[in-house]
C-alpha cells in the first residue's frame, strides 16, 4: 500500500492535536508513546503466520487501528478498514504484512513530523 500522493497529517482537533495544544509536554510524550507502540505493532505482527489464529490478525488490525485514531487521519483510518477487511476476505499473508506495516510507518511518519513542529514551535 502506498500513501505517496496522499496528504498524510495529524489533523486539527484530533485527539493528538487536542492534547498537545492544552499541554505541548504531553503531546510530545504521546506521539512519543504512539511511535513506540507503532514500532512494537510492526515487530510482533503476526498477520502473515499460518500457524497463528485468524482472530490474532483482527486484534493486531484492531490494536493498528486504535493507534492510528490519535492522528486523525482519515486515510490512514481507511486503510485500516481496507487491510481488515482484506483480512475477513482471507487474503494473502504476506500482502496482508505488507500493508499493515504501510499503514503503521505511515501512522509513524505523520505523528514524528507533528512531533517535530512542536518541539521546534516551542
Amino acid at each position: 500500500m502506498e500513501f505517496s500522493g496522499i496528504n498524510l497529517a495529524v489533523l486539527p482537533d484530533s485527539q493528538l492535536d487536542t492534547l498537545a495544544n492544552l499541554n505541548r509536554a504531553a503531546g510530545i510524550q504521546y506521539a512519543d508513546s504512539l511511535v513506540k507502540e507503532l514500532e512494537q505493532a510492526i515487530a510482533r505482527c503476526t498477520i502473515d503466520d499460518a500457524m497463528a489464529p485468524v482472530s490474532a490478525g483482527f486484534e493486531q488490525i484492531h490494536a493498528l487501528k486504535n493507534m492510528v485514531i490519535p492522528t486523525g487521519s482519515e486515510a490512514l483510518l481507511d486503510a485500516c478498514a481496507k487491510l481488515k477487511a482484506s483480512a475477513g476476505s482471507m487474503a494473502h499473508g504476506a500482502e496482508l504484512r505488507a500493508t499493515f506495516t504501510a499503514i503503521a510507518e505511515a501512522a509513524q511518519r505523520v505523528i514524528v513530523a507533528y512531533r517535530s513542529r512542536l518541539v521546534v514551535d516551542r
